[in-house]
């Protein structure tokens, strides 16, 4: 597993890629890790197709991630997310006695009958282990750093903060990363763009981004403002002597911006 974690969110279903239903997860899960100090590596949406599942989750067990599903771990026609699993990891389903007996729990204490449909909840692939849901009872399931979540946004959100604080704990910290930014006006993105690329080969650490925004009408500078800044990981922010590299780099930045006839609107300095 990598030294710092890099999350990857796999979202499921049909209805997500057509718009029938919006996707909360990806806004849950960046607030549940936020709260950790953690951060969203990468998203990938996928519809109920059992190949597109496979794909997806052989090209995140590649990059070494920590992977999230959300969806398609039921026993209706579209469930497809535990066949995928298994045979992405070239194993089969079997009944898992553990989530049998959950299953059993749960039918047995809200007196419904225990079905061949429920039952299948309990078929994962070979090794899986499992994780509680506080709220139906009918648990998802784990493999090795790949954490499999029921579709339903409220309980897959409690289950993924049992997986991070009872797996991931160590992994915790205040915040993630440190971004800097001008907000600027009076200068096209293009006109800095090159002093961009040089301030990036200065400091190789440094994330330097832009991000224009425009009004409405003609394109003119009177209409054009850009968000000029950099971002340090949380472990390059806290090595010695960073506070005067980012004091010194902000200077330069800001020399740049006025040299080229930018105004500095507004500054902004943020942990998340």
């Amino acid at each position: 597993m990598c030294k710092r974690l890099e999350v990857c969110l796999v979202i499921i279903g049909d209805e997500i890629l057509s718009g029938k239903r919006t996707d909360k997860h990806f806004s849950n899960c960046r607030d549940l890790l936020a709260k950790r100090g953690l951060s969203t590596h990468a998203v990938l949406y996928v519809g109920d197709k059992l190949e597109s599942i496979e794909k997806t989750l052989r090209f995140c067990f590649l990059g070494g991630h920590i992977i999230f599903t959300f969806g398609g771990i039921g026993s209706t026609p579209d469930d497809l997310t535990r066949l995928a699993c298994a045979n992405a990891f070239g194993s089969k389903l079997e009944p898992h006695q553990g989530a049998v007996n959950m299953i059993m729990k749960r039918c047995s204490e809200m007196e419904i009958e225990l079905t061949e449909s429920r039952l299948e909840m309990a078929n994962l692939p070979q090794d899986a282990s499992l994780i509680p849901n506080p709220i139906s009872g009918f648990p998802g399931f784990s493999i090795n750093h790949c954490h499999f979540l029921p579709g339903f946004p409220n309980m897959a959100y409690s289950m993924m903060e049992w997986v991070l604080d009872n797996n991931y704990s160590d992994y915790f910290q205040t915040y993630y990363e440190y971004d800097f930014s001008y907000k600027v006006s009076g200068i096209y993105e293009s006109s800095i763009s090159r002093y961009l690329v040089s301030l990036k080969d200065k400091y190789p650490k440094f994330s330097i981004y832009s991000l224009p925004s425009l009004l409405p009408g003609r394109i003119d500078k009177s209409k054009v403002t850009l968000e000029l800044g950099f971002k340090l990981g949380w472990e390059t922010f806290n090595t010695v002597g960073i506070d005067d590299v980012v004091n010194v780099a902000k200077k330069e930045l800001k020399e740049e911006i006025e040299r080229l006839g930018g105004k500095v609107v507004e500054e902004s300095i943020q942990k998340r």
